[in-house]
């Protein structure tokens, strides 16, 4: 693949897909019970059957709506993007099986001549019908048309000039401005047939695309099954796939141990000792570290203070606080202490400078700082000003370790006469607040992907965000800017850099810790290694899972 002698994004590992904060969506499918029982981890007389036990609900299977992890699992094998990537960054082919650069803004895609539209269904019959640049063009123009309401519109808006289906496997993409992130950006968006759409085929009850699998059935709230595309042009290595949705990760982890499942997607760090001595099972950590933190609401007049959130952060202990959480028999890393926005593993990610540039634990300097600026301690050992006590809400998920990352900084924050008041909350309830502005501070993770300094800092970018702490700066936003708009790597790390050393002196956020998530996983899996695999496809051009 010809990219102009730039490695296009291939240093910055593994897209982290959301991590948008990982806790489970609520189902809104529009789809019924059909009554499936479920689904043993087994190879039997349904042929070799993968079964994953998932956290994550359904929030709907129309391609173009879903943003969930739990949608994902399951659209990226029924569908196929141009390009994937794999967990060291590299990107993939997709439908595309090679691509160049003829210019900065000019991007080149030649399609394979082997995939099909999915047969067996209401849609197709049993016509095999190939899919052509054309129909790859018509899907991004009705994402790209603001009457559908696309989730992934203004990422393509934004970007795409133009875009020419040059003949039946070429397509072309011109860019208004070099975009460092292009090929993320294309990556996820799924290739639907538009037919669908055209015929009144309704995608959200039966999702049909070029992938690896099939959509079979779905049980509201209980599991998803596809089964195998033998019309692909790899023959996948299952014959099924189940994914069993079970809330309780210590449910899962008994299931995982009982043989009832074959993967565990998360592990509580009570469960790792048990998982890990059990012969046929093995633990998986993810690979890139999500990212967990304390965001201030910059619209509260409290907060809005820059020495008042200063004293904050110097008031806790949050390598301690991280140690407390993240303890465990096994022995394992289960998280690092955050001193920066931008995941360890991504270029522009510069621990040493962080650790610098952000305040020290230093709670009677802390008291210092605020009496400085007029605070003094109340008869309650709050610190009052003007009739004011130095007090907020501090919304955390209901779920651990967010919940218990709020509940240390409270106490931390009480000692140093600062009452803050943790309020565990449901997620979605939690990140409509957010969105809102419905917070004064809150503990949030996310923002772990390529794109994650725009999400979390970009005061247009962070807007409609679950990160959104109305913070503006133009001179961040300049920086992200050019970041974003500079191919070469090791230029746009710099930048990276530059701009997340911006957020630490303004204090938007308390750093709190990159957490490695451990994947259980059955010894009888194989060509599954690392985490991340779930949000691409289970068969592909360097992969091929299958069971023994």
């Amino acid at each position: 693949m010809k990219k102009r002698g730039r490695k296009i994004l291939a240093s910055m590992l593994a897209l982290a897909i959301a991590l948008t904060g990982c806790a489970p969506k609520s189902a809104d499918s529009g789809q019924k019970d059909d009554g499936n029982a479920s689904v043993s981890a087994q190879t039997g007389e349904d042929g070799k059957t993968l079964t994953i036990g998932t956290t994550y609900t359904v929030s709907t299977f129309v391609p173009w709506k879903s943003t969930s992890d739990g949608d994902r699992y399951i659209l990226s094998n029924v569908y196929e993007s141009l390009i994937e990537y794999d967990t060291r960054g590299n990107f993939l082919p997709g439908l595309a099986e090679s691509w160049e650069n003829e210019d900065e803004l000019t991007w080149v895609f030649h399609l394979r001549d082997n995939s099909f539209w999915q047969t067996g269904n209401d849609l197709f019959g049993d016509e095999k019908i190939p899919v052509t640049a054309q129909d790859v063009k018509n899907v991004f123009d009705f994402v790209m048309d603001e009457k559908n309401e696309a989730a992934r519109r203004s990422s393509l808006t934004e970007s795409i000039a133009s875009i020419e289906a040059v003949d039946d496997t070429t397509i072309k993409f011109v860019t208004k401005k070099p975009e460092a992130l292009f090929l993320m950006a294309l990556s996820n968006i799924y290739l639907f047939p538009t037919k669908a759409v055209d015929d009144g085929f309704d995608l959200a009850k039966h999702p049909v695309g070029s992938g690896p699998y099939k959509f079979e059935s779905y049980a509201t709230d209980d599991q998803t099954v596809l089964v195998k595309n033998e019309d692909y042009y790899i023959e996948p290595g299952l014959d099924k796939v189940v994914y069993k949705i079970i809330p309780d990760k210590a449910v899962a982890a008994i299931a995982l141990q009982n043989n009832e499942i074959d993967i565990a997607v998360q592990l509580l760090s009570t469960d790792l000792e048990a998982v890990a001595a059990k012969e046929n099972v093995k633990l998986l950590a993810n690979p890139l570290g999500w990212y967990r933190y304390m965001g201030f609401n910059f619209e509260d007049p409290l907060l809005s203070d820059p020495d008042v959130r200063k004293a904050i952060l110097m008031a806790v202990d949050t390598e301690s606080a991280v140690k407390a959480i993240f303890a465990n028999d096994a022995g394992i890393t289960l998280a690092k202490r955050a001193w920066g926005p931008i995941p360890l593993e991504f270029p522009g990610a510069d621990e040493a400078a962080w650790k610098e540039a952000y305040p020290a634990y230093d709670p009677d300097g802390a008291k210092a700082l605020l009496e400085s600026k007029g605070w003094s301690l109340g008869s309650d050992g709050i610190y009052e000003k003007d009739g004011q006590k130095l007090e907020f809400v501090l919304k955390t998920v209901n779920t651990d370790p967010n919940m218990k990352f709020g509940v240390i900084v409270s106490t931390e924050l009480k000692k140093a006469g600062i009452n803050c008041i943790p309020q565990p909350t449901e997620y979605a309830t939690m990140t409509s607040d957010i969105k809102s502005s419905n917070v004064q501070a809150f503990v949030m993770g996310g923002g772990s992907t390529l794109d994650g300094m725009n999400m979390l800092f970009h005061s247009e970018k962070s807007k409609m965000t679950a990160h959104r702490t109305n913070y503006s700066n133009p001179e961040l936003d300049a920086k992200l800017d050019e970041a974003f708009a500079t191919l070469d790597d090791e230029a746009r790390a710099k930048l990276l850099t530059e701009a997340s050393l911006m957020t630490i002196k303004d204090c938007v956020h308390m750093g709190g810790f990159f957490e490695y998530v451990q994947l259980g996983m059955n010894t009888r899996v194989k060509d599954f290694e690392e985490l991340p695999v779930l949000w691409c496809s289970l068969t592909n051009s360097t992969r091929n899972v299958t069971v023994e």
